[in-house]
């Protein structure tokens, strides 16, 4: 159940941030749909039974408050569940001066409500970001830290003898290339790539920022 841990973990923690720049206040905000595409370890046989990769889609709304502080609420569908989760982004460095960075470091918090399992997630991240006329590429690395426990329907076909305490454990690592694209005013469009436990990492998304 470990290697389940580590790339649930990585989804989960996955598309908390494209840009290394906070929101301003008091109008500041971020409305996006985001998608999530990770590689599955060989020892995770779980998600290798359904093929190679494993994804999350989620909605995910960002606020700017003062003191360079944003605080972050997603949900939505990680592994056929429910997927809810929150977190807070504190600013480092802020331009708005093109060509100049912008760093940003936050910590979030995510749960995964399956038929067969329950996964939680504690996840911190650091990005930077410059940013330019109609692109801003930004860098940014993560870590995640994951408990899994398996739900009683996750047992209802197995003997009594096998241990229902069974639980896993894992932590992981993300970093993440990517850049932003303002085809139109106050939109953008997010592609990215990059490794998750030495595993492929793809995040895409799109939505409306000011």
């Amino acid at each position: 159940l470990d290697a389940l841990a580590q790339d649930l973990g990585a989804i989960l923690g996955g598309g908390g941030f494209h840009s290394g720049k906070v929101l301003g206040f008091p109008l500041g905000f971020d409305v996006g749909a985001h998608a999530v595409v990770t590689g599955v370890q060989d020892d995770n046989l779980t998600f290798k039974d359904d093929g190679s990769t494993e994804q999350g889609y989620f909605g995910q709304v960002e606020v700017g408050l003062p003191a360079r502080i944003n605080l972050l609420a997603r949900g939505g569908q990680v592994a056929d569940g429910d997927m809810l989760g929150g977190g807070i982004s504190l600013g480092i460095l802020k331009s708005d001066v093109p060509g100049l960075p912008s760093l940003s470091v936050s910590a979030l918090y995510n749960q995964l409500d399956h038929d067969y399992l329950d996964a939680k997630t504690y996840s911190v991240n650091a990005a930077l970001s410059i940013e330019f006329p109609l692109i801003d590429p930004y860098i940014g690395a993560g870590y995640d830290y994951t408990t899994l426990d398996p739900t009683a329907k996750a047992f209802a076909e197995t003997p009594a003898s096998v241990d229902r305490s069974l639980e896993g454990k894992s932590s992981g690592y993300r970093v993440e290339v990517g850049a932003n694209l303002h085809l139109l005013p106050f939109t953008y469009l997010t592609l990215a790539a990059g490794l998750a436990n030495g595993q492929e990492l793809y995040h895409a998304a799109a939505g409306v920022r000011f």
